[in-house]
C-alpha cells in the first residue's frame, strides 16, 4: 500500500512509506538500451545559455569516418602515472604543468587537442549540444550514473594530450586536495603560473580564503576559518561514507536511451562538485563563469584539478567496500573523445572502472575525514507540535517546512532507509537549492549542516540544461540516504520521522516545487559496511523481541 502526499497541506502524519519493488525487478521492467556515443555531425549550438551570453559554437571538429574503438590493453600499461595533490607540487612539476598547458594553448583553435577545444568538450556534453547516438533525445552527462565515468574519460584523454605535447609519458594531472585542511585554498600553481591562471575567478575567494564545500553562489560564510574546515570535512564524510551506502546514492540515477536528462544526482555531484564550481567562478560574470557554469567551466585550468579530485573519490569510495554498478546499460554506455593523435576514439563506461588499468593512480594522502563525527543538535526523537509550517505539495518551496513520515521498521532492517523527494520542478535559468534534515524541525538557513541530522542538499547550477522538451523547465528528483542518521540518532524503534526542507530563495535563487516526499528501503548495491550494520540491527531486533517474550 502506498499513501502519497499530493496537493494541499498534508496532515502532520502522512502515510507515504513504501516497501519498494526489488531493484532487479525494477531494472527488468524499465531496462532499455545504453546511451550510445553522439554523432558529431548532429551537434548544434548550446541550448539555453543565460541572458547576456552571446551564442557560440562548442561543437568538436567533425571526424569524417567511424570513431576508433578504444582498446583496453592492460599488458601495455607500463609504470603507473601518479596524480599528486596540487598544493604539494614542487617548482619543477608546477613548471612542467604550466609548460604543458602553454603548449596546448598554442595549438590552433580548430585542433581538437587545443585548449579551446578541450574546454568545449564540457560545453557540448553538458549543454545539450549533442544528442544520444541512438536517439533524438538531448544528451546530458550530469545528474545521472554517467557523471563519474564521463569525467574520468575526459581527464584521461586531456592528460594524454598534455603528456604527448610534453613528450613525457610519465606526466599526470594533479588533483585539488580540498578534503585536507592544507589543500582548502586554490592551489598555488594555479595562482602563480600564467598558463594555469584564469581571470574569471571570484576575487574574494582567492587565497588565503578557505573553500566552502557547502557553497552555493553568493552565500557568504557565517563560520570562522576553523569552523569552515570542520564543515568541509563533515561534508566529505557525508558524501562519501554515511550518505553513500549504495551505488545509486553515490553515482546517481540510471540514464538510458530515450530517457529525459538529469534523472537524479549522486552525492558527490551536489557537494563538492557543484559547490566548488560555484565558489570558484566570478560571481559578477554572466553565468558566474568561468567555473560557475557548465558551458564555460573547462576554460579554467583548475577545472581539471577539481575533477581529478572527484575522480579520486571514486577510487576511495570503492576502497571502502563498495562495488561499481554492473547494469549492462550502464557498462555499455558510450562517449567519444579525440586522443593525443587527434583521432576520434569511442569509449565505454566498462573500460573506465579501474584507473590503474588506464595507467594512473593517485598518491596516498591522509583522508582526515574518514572517521569524522558530527555533533547532534536534537534529542533524536521528534514530532510536529502544530506550530511548524507544513510542506505543501505542488506549491513553491519558499521557507522551511516539515512533514512527519511513517516508517516501515521491518523494511528498515533489510534495506538502507532513503528519503525520496519526487517531482522537483522549477526554472532552469536560475540556481535553486534546498537542504534536508531529519528530526530537526527547528532547522533554518542558519543551521550548520555539519550536524548529525543533516541529510543532504539538492542544487542546480544556473544554466538551462534541457531535461525535457518544455523549454526553461526543470523536472527531476533527489534521494538522500538517511539510514546512518537513523542509527546515530537511535531512531530504529520509532514509528515516524520528521523531515524538514530548508530552501534559499534570496536573489539569485528561485524556488522549486515538489510533488511528493516518501521513504523507501534500498537493498541493491549496498556496501559491505552497510550490510554489516543492517545485520547487527536485525540481531538486536531479534534479541529485543526474545527479551520481551
Amino acid at each position: 500500500m502506498v499513501a502519497m502526499a499530493a496537493g494541499g497541506i498534508c496532515s502532520p502524519v502522512v502515510l507515504i512509506v513504501v516497501l519498494a519493488l526489488s531493484l532487479p525487478m525494477i531494472m527488468e521492467m524499465g531496462a532499455a538500451d545504453p546511451v550510445l556515443a553522439p554523432e558529431l555531425q548532429y551537434c548544434h549550438l548550446p541550448i539555453g545559455l543565460p541572458d547576456g551570453e552571446l551564442p557560440f559554437d562548442c561543437c568538436a571538429p567533425n571526424w569524417d569516418k567511424p570513431a576508433i574503438d578504444f582498446q583496453l590493453n592492460e599488458t601495455a600499461v607500463g609504470a603507473l602515472r601518479i596524480r599528486r595533490a596540487a598544493h604539494t607540487l614542487d617548482a619543477e612539476y608546477a613548471e612542467k604543468l604550466d609548460r604543458a598547458y602553454g603548449l596546448m594553448k598554442a595549438l590552433p583553435s580548430e585542433d581538437p587537442r587545443s585548449f579551446t577545444q578541450q574546454a568545449n568538450i564540457h560545453c557540448a556534453y553538458c549543454s545539450s549540444a549533442y544528442q544520444m547516438g541512438n536517439s533524438t533525445m538531448p544528451l546530458q552527462v550530469h545528474a545521472s550514473w554517467l557523471f563519474f565515468s564521463f569525467h574520468r574519460w575526459y581527464l584521461y584523454f586531456h592528460e594524454r594530450i598534455l603528456a604527448s605535447l610534453l613528450g613525457d609519458d610519465t606526466f599526470a594531472l594533479p588533483f585539488w586536495n580540498y578534503d585536507h585542511p592544507d589543500g582548502m585554498t586554490i592551489p598555488h600553481p594555479y595562482m602563480a603560473y600564467p598558463n594555469l591562471t584564469d581571470t574569471l575567478r571570484e576575487p574574494s575567494h582567492l587565497p588565503p580564503a578557505k573553500i566552502m564545500l557547502d557553497y552555493y553562489y553568493m552565500n557568504a560564510s557565517i563560520r570562522t576559518a576553523e569552523e569552515q574546515v570542520a564543515a568541509n570535512l563533515a561534508i566529505i564524510y557525508r558524501m562519501v561514507v554515511s550518505g553513500a551506502p549504495t551505488q545509486y546514492r553515490f553515482f546517481g540515477q540510471p540514464y538510458r536511451k530515450d530517457d529525459p536528462a538529469e534523472p537524479g544526482y549522486g552525492t558527490m555531484e551536489t557537494m563538492p562538485h557543484n559547490s566548488v564550481h560555484g565558489w570558484t567562478g566570478d560571481q559578477n560574470e554572466v553565468g558566474k563563469k568561468d567555473m560557475g557554469t557548465l558551458y564555460a567551466a573547462g576554460r579554467d585550468p583548475v577545472f581539471y584539478a577539481h575533477h581529478a579530485s572527484l575522480d579520486r573519490f571514486w577510487d576511495v569510495w570503492k576502497s571502502l567496500g563498495n562495488d561499481d554498478i554492473d547494469d549492462p546499460d550502464y557498462l555499455n554506455s558510450e562517449f567519444v573523445f579525440y586522443n593525443e593523435n587527434a583521432e576520434l576514439i569511442k569509449v565505454k563506461v566498462k573500460d573506465s572502472l579501474d584507473s590503474a588499468k588506464l595507467g594512473y593512480v593517485y598518491e596516498d594522502v591522509e583522508n582526515v575525514w574518514l572517521n569524522w563525527t558530527t555533533p547532534r543538535l536534537s534529542d533524536g526523537v521528534a514530532s510536529l507540535t502544530g506550530f511548524e509550517k507544513l510542506c505543501v505539495m505542488g506549491e513553491d518551496l519558499t521557507e522551511p517546512c516539515s512533514l512527519e513520515l511513517s516508517r516501515d521498521k521491518e523494511a528498515a532492517l533489510i534495506g538502507d532507509e532513503t528519503l525520496l523527494v519526487e517531482g522537483i520542478e522549477g526554472a532552469l535559468s536560475v540556481p535553486a537549492h534546498f537542504e534536508a534534515f531529519v528530526n530537526l524541525p527547528v532547522a533554518t538557513r542558519a543551521t550548520m549542516i555539519n550536524c548529525t541530522e543533516y541529510a543532504g542538499r539538492f542544487s542546480t547550477l544556473a544554466q538551462n540544461i534541457v531535461t525535457n522538451m518544455t523549454g526553461d523547465f526543470l523536472r527531476t528528483s533527489s534521494r538522500f540516504s538517511i539510514g546512518s542518521i537513523v542509527d546515530s540518532l537511535e531512531l530504529n524503534d520509532q514509528e515516524s520521522l520528521v523531515v524538514t526542507l530548508v530552501p534559499n530563495v534570496d536573489s539569485p535563487y528561485a524556488p522549486v516545487r515538489i510533488s511528493n516526499l516518501r521513504l523507501q528501503y534500498e537493498t541493491e548495491g549496498l556496501s559491505r559496511h552497510r550490510r554489516q550494520q543492517l545485520l547487527q540491527q536485525r540481531a538486536r531486533a531479534r534479541a529485543s523481541k526474545l527479551s520481551q517474550q
